[in-house]
């Protein structure tokens, strides 16, 4: 009896042992999913329904026939909150390393705010077109292609990149009325220094792309021309993510 007493708990030992291995294996096997679908869109967990949030999607899918023809691509993952009346704009020329700054061609477009809240992806693809930069960019349920006749394709490894959000640092959240530039392009090595106005800027050939409040649209106009709105507030503006 004793022996069979042993035996039945050792048995009973290897089971467990058996079960946890098992368990442990399935957990790894959906921790891995879950950092997957993470990567793939966007971890964004919600906290404040009247806040806008931005994460970027790590891994963007894409198929190889079409990233073979591409130089980059990036998708962020936005959570507009209802009644978020804004517009985006993106636009190519001289630009500032850091501000709004554009002196060059620029298109935009209001969405219809909406009265729930909406979850949009924002996809931006480069692509090389003989001694330019075509940009793509996908929004809200649009899309459009522009030239950006200033950046050289051929110094695409050496061009500045700042992003409002990135997938190290993981998503943001900003009040309705800050103006969001979600991404900024250009070639350090096309400093200029151009007068404006009583003030000097160092200027790069660049693009960027941004969304902007209502409530911002007459500033955002002085703004991209480097002139400052008497009652400006940096708080204003949403800085870029930055390397801690």
């Amino acid at each position: 009896m004793k022996y069979l007493f042993r035996a039945l708990t050792i048995l009973c030992f290897l089971a467990g042992c058996t079960g946890l291995f098992i368990y442990s294996r399935d957990n790894s096997r959906l921790d891995a999913e879950v950092k997957r679908l993470e990567a793939e869109l966007g971890r964004m967990a919600i906290v404040d329904l009247e806040l806008v949030y931005v994460a970027e999607i790590e891994t963007p899918y894409v198929p190889p026939e079409v990233a073979s023809h591409l130089e980059a691509i990036w998708q962020f993952r936005c959570y507009l909150p209802p009644d978020y009346d804004f517009m985006q704009m993106r636009g190519s020329g001289r630009v500032t390393d850091d501000g709004l700054y554009l002196n060059g061609g620029f298109g935009s477009n209001w969405g219809s705010p909406q009265a729930e809240a909406i979850h949009n992806l924002l996809t931006v693809s480069c692509q090389k077109d003989g001694k330019s930069l075509r940009l793509f960019c996908s929004f809200s349920g649009s899309g459009g292609t522009s030239m950006w006749n200033e950046i050289d394709p051929d110094r695409f490894d050496t061009l500045v990149v700042k992003k409002l959000v990135s997938s190290e640092q993981g998503p943001r959240s900003f009040p309705k009325d800050v103006i969001l530039p979600l991404l900024k392009i250009y070639d350090p090595s096309t400093a200029e220094q151009a007068k404006n106005g009583d003030e000097t800027l160092t200027t790069y050939s660049g693009g960027l792309i941004l969304l902007c409040p209502k409530s911002r649209e007459q500033a955002l106009e002085q703004l991209r021309r480097g002139q400052t709105p008497s009652d400006f507030n940096p708080s204003w503006i949403a800085t870029e993510v930055r390397d801690e």
